[in-house]
């Protein structure tokens, strides 16, 4: 079956060719661009039902029309402080841009013109920087943002000369990484493309034979490319790392590929020059070595499509791209060598028995660990187990340091963390969560106390919700702030009572001045009884003096109205005093007071009694003073009766006398209580008591209103928190502080009315915390994945157990030297804060499915060439046969992620060195030393029983490595 189908495309080598041309055509025209999905795909793969996602979805139901999705901060900085200039091109830029929201993507901006009551948040303490915060309707990755941003890039070139003006923020961040990877991308693809070429020509010595792998792996490329970006439309993740990996693996795994049917096929031409009998004889040896290879990388990759992580899944299309690369290299590749034919190998000439000579390096290794088995095994891990410890896995998940450090988005990032502090970039945004409303006085007391715990942490800066809006205690809702207005209005009132008393002393002085004319007028009138000779000028004199007295009578009687009038007044304000303070009931000064008040206000109602009934007498008096004046004779009774009055007149008056003493001492004592009522309250503001007090009329105030709008949605069940952090928000100490506010908002919660209130915290540094946990749970569920898939492969095919073992213990082994090396060069002699988060995985998962390929060229030549009792001639064999095209692969796979080296990203920095290192480390101790020790410890058991026996029926994979 399988020499009628190599004898087929033989025949049809034309037709295969413009076939797979065709198909690379098609795939162009009418599949989907991957490098567009990538642009418009987020980057970080955070799962739907994570925290921070959750989050963000209940944060946009707050206020659906004025959130945004995305965000650029404009930063404009002079050297020496801002100008005036300065200011009115900011000015004039906002409301530029301000003009834009709902075109093109704009949404919003903010800025301390169009809100000059947050001119702080925007404006540096040092005078040099001034922000202005452009809000988009989009994500960040969304085609539409990053049109934004260019189009914002562009209206800022005309600033002031001097000046410096920069765009940073998610989406500037995002484009900038973006378009970095693109042009890595770029830079790759060249030299990847060098490099192979580079190779080829060393390999092959002729410039023809190297077009042949580059036509069958870049057609393979075209089409994978396609291929991938069709089958995101079923679900399937791609990354800027998913382009990248493509042209590494296809280009490397590839190469290797090809070189192994191309020598093949020039030393099956050499035996007889039939082009179609050596193309048949080199599909049936090799042909099922490379599909074995290729199989191992598939498996390895197919199960990367089973991680939880996006990020980590959008390495399974690579699994598409070494299937389409074998594919090309079983059909392609043989179609071309038919084409070409010897002149594929020009200029070198094809002559009958020409071969290849075997390796003297790997024969004298082979020799070395047929003699020295556990040595070099215990010299192996004795030298390379404390380089393992190199490797603490500490991982960076700072997003800036993927990019170069001169772009205007990492300019612009540290000019504000510089002189705002970073936390204003990227703050903690938390969503609250209540089956209750919290547009209520208790929830609100709640989120004050929250906000007040929360912003006491260290790596907190400020804390922003519906009760502090500015990031400050509103000090009208404090119960210090409330008292001190009460204590105001309790000195008023003491100044009124002190107005009265004052009155009351004033009218107590005057009434016992009247009493020492009525004593006079006493005596007077005893002296008219005995004088009659003077009746007529005594009784004129009486009737002035009753005239007088009639007149301090009526004002008297005014006096005591309006005094009754003000205690009553009096008695009113200590009822209100007790209504708004009902907790001054029980104090025992202010019983005192009420009771005091209470003796004055009847003592004053009785002084009008009397006034009342002195007016009366006076008024009785004078018709009988004008009676005496008609008739002596009725003048001694009119004298007699006047001097009873008089007399009962003087009792009244010291009785009046004696109430307005006792009137100005009572009110003397509520003066007193009132000003230890006011120093209480004075002391009780001092202590900062817990609560929170949100009367009525605050909570309909339009200031409140506008803050509650935008921190908590139109039913109340969903309120955000605005957290800045202290510290870089990618920093270690940012994730520390996200579990130390989710602690502090739990505990402040707990016992209030939002005991029942769920948190979700999103923004950078919760992003981070939940990336840490996920990669590193994925890592290990889909790490255990490729290798029982991988081991399976090996063991079905080598047919045995314990070789597959010790191979993937090698892998594993090869891994931690590696990534021990590599995080030593990065974190301890470059210093890295750690490598980056994806990195290791990565380093893994290539490090394993590649490294397997160099374990298959050469245990498979050690099976063929294994017979009973012959462990190290078969090893001798195998080693000195296959050690050039284990070196030769491992030069191409090396050099092709070498180039990756030069993207210009710092992850891919990272695992292009880290393969690197890990294949040359692999290829030569683990593959020349490590492994054929174990191989001749393991001696017969290398195999399951029964299959050494077979030497007739071994699979015709002979000579697979003469290269």
């Amino acid at each position: 079956m399988t020499e009628k189908f190599i004898r087929g495309i033989a025949r049809a080598r034309w037709a295969v060719l413009f076939g797979w041309l065709a198909i690379t055509v098609a795939s162009v025209l009418f599949l989907p661009n991957l490098a567009d999905i990538v642009r418009q795909t987020e980057q970080k793969f955070v799962p739907a039902d994570s925290e921070s996602v959750v989050a963000k979805r209940l944060l946009e139901e707050i206020n659906p029309e004025a959130t945004t999705k995305s965000s650029a901060i404009l930063v404009y900085s002079r050297d020496g402080g801002l100008t005036d200039q300065d200011r009115a091109w900011l000015k004039a830029k906002a409301a530029e841009l301000e003009g834009l929201s709902g075109k093109d993507g704009f949404q919003s901006v903010q800025s301390a013109y169009e809100t000059p009551e947050l001119a702080s948040k925007f404006r540096s303490k040092d005078g040099t920087t001034e922000m202005l915060i452009v809000g988009f309707s989009g994500a960040d990755n969304d085609a539409l943002t990053q049109d934004a941003v260019g189009e914002l890039d562009g209206r800022i070139k005309d600033a002031p000369a001097g000046s410096k003006v920069e765009l940073t923020g998610s989406a500037p961040i995002g484009k900038d990484f973006q378009q970095s990877s693109e042009n890595g991308l770029k830079k790759t693809e060249l030299l990847t493309v060098a490099l192979v070429l580079v190779i080829l020509l060393i390999v092959f010595r002729s410039p023809v034979a190297p077009f042949v792998p580059l036509i069958t792996i870049g057609l393979s490329l075209v089409i994978t490319t396609g291929l991938v970006a069709a089958a995101t439309h079923w679900g399937m993740p791609v990354s800027s790392f998913t382009q990248s990996f493509l042209i590494a693996v296809m280009f490397g795994a590839g190469t290797d590929y090809c070189i192994l049917l191309i020598q093949r096929f020039r030393e099956e031409l050499s035996r007889d020059g039939d082009k179609v009998e050596a193309l048949v004889r080199t599909i049936r040896t090799v042909g099922k070595t490379v599909a074995f290879s290729a199989s191992t990388v598939f498996v390895a990759f197919f199960l990367i499509g089973f991680a939880q992580f996006g990020l980590y899944q959008s390495a399974a299309g690579v699994a598409i791209g070494v299937a389409v690369t074998l594919i090309a290299g079983l059909t392609l590749t043989p179609a071309l060598l038919m084409i070409f034919g010897k002149a594929a190998f020009w200029p070198t000439r094809i002559a009958a028995g020409q071969g290849h000579g075997e390796s003297k390096l790997w024969a004298g290794m082979a020799a070395f660990s047929a003699r020295r088995p556990v040595a070099i095994i215990l010299v192996t891990v004795i030298v390379l187990a404390p380089v393992t410890l190199l490797f603490q896995n500490k991982r960076s998940f700072d997003d800036l340091a993927e990019i170069d450090p001169k772009l205007g988005s990492v300019q612009g990032f540290r000019q504000v963390e510089r002189t705002f502090g970073s936390g204003e970039v990227f703050p903690l945004s938390i969503a609250i969560a209540s089956p209750d409303s919290m547009r209520d006085p208790a929830a609100l007391a709640a989120m004050e106390t929250a906000s007040a715990n929360v912003a006491k942490l260290s790596g907190v800066k400020e804390v922003r919700s519906a009760v502090r809006p500015l990031g400050a205690q509103l000090a009208d809702l404090t119960v210090s702030g409330q008292l001190t207005k009460t204590s105001e209005a309790i000195q008023q009132l003491k100044d009124g009572v002190d107005q009265v008393a004052g009155g009351l002393k004033e009218a107590e002085a005057s009434v016992s001045g009247g009493r020492g004319d009525v004593d006079k007028l006493t005596s007077g009138l005893r002296t008219m009884a005995a004088k009659t000779k003077d009746a007529q000028r005594g009784l004129n004199q009486i009737r002035g003096g009753l005239q007088q007295a009639s007149q301090g009578a009526k004002r008297l009687e005014d006096g005591l109205a309006r005094s009754a009038a003000v205690s009553a007044s009096m008695s009113a304000d200590l009822s209100a005093l007790l209504k708004a303070h009902p907790e001054l009931k029980d104090d025992a000064a202010m019983q005192r007071l009420l009771g005091k008040q209470q003796g004055v206000s009847g003592g004053l109602n009785e002084l009008k009694d009397g006034a009342n009934r002195l007016s009366s007498s006076f008024a009785q008096l004078t018709p009988g003073v004008s009676q005496a004046a008609s008739g002596l004779g009725q003048l001694a009774a009119g004298q007699t009766e006047a001097a009873e009055g008089a007399a009962k007149l003087s009792g009244g008056l010291k009785e009046l006398t004696g109430g307005l003493q006792s009137g100005a001492k009572g009110l003397g004592d509520v003066s007193a209580g009132l000003t230890q009522v006011k120093a209480a309250q004075q002391a009780i503001g001092d202590s900062q008591i817990p609560g929170w007090n949100l009367p009525q009329s605050a909570l309909d105030s339009p200031e409140l209103r506008q803050a509650l709008d935008y921190y908590i949605s139109k039913d109340g069940k969903t309120a955000k928190f605005d957290v800045v952090l202290a510290v870089n928000p990618y920093s270690p100490e940012a994730q520390d502080t996200v579990g130390q506010v989710r602690d502090a908002l739990a505990h402040s919660f707990s016992g209030t009315a939002l005991k029942d209130a769920k948190l979700y915290i999103s923004g950078t540094s919760a992003q981070i915390t939940e990336l840490k946990a996920i990669s590193k749970s994925d890592f290990m569920r889909t790490g255990a994945f490729v290798l029982i898939g991988i081991f399976i492969v090996l063991m079905l095919m080598l047919r045995s157990i314990v070789a597959p073992l010790y191979l993937l213990l090698s892998l594993g082994f090869n891994y931690l030297v590696t990534m021990g090396i590599v995080e030593f060069i990065f974190v301890r002699l470059l210093g890295k804060e750690g490598l980056s988060w994806s990195a290791s995985f990565f380093i893994f998962l290539i490090l394993v499915a590649l490294g397997v390929d160099y374990s298959i060229f050469l245990m498979a030549r050690f099976k063929e060439e294994y017979r009973p009792g012959g462990i190290r001639d078969a090893m001798a064999k195998a080693m000195s046969t296959t050690g050039g095209v284990i070196v030769s692969a491992a030069i191409i796979m090396g050099g092709t992620f070498a180039a990756l080296m030069m993207s210009g990203v710092n992850t891919l920095l990272q695992i292009g060195a880290g393969i690197v290192v890990g294949l040359i480390l692999y290829a030569f101790v683990f593959m020349g030393l490590v492994v054929p020790a174990l191989a001749n410890l393991f001696g017969a058991s290398n195999f399951m029983s029964g299959l050494s026996r077979k030497k007739d029926k071994a699979p015709k994979l002979k000579e697979v490595g003469d290269v």
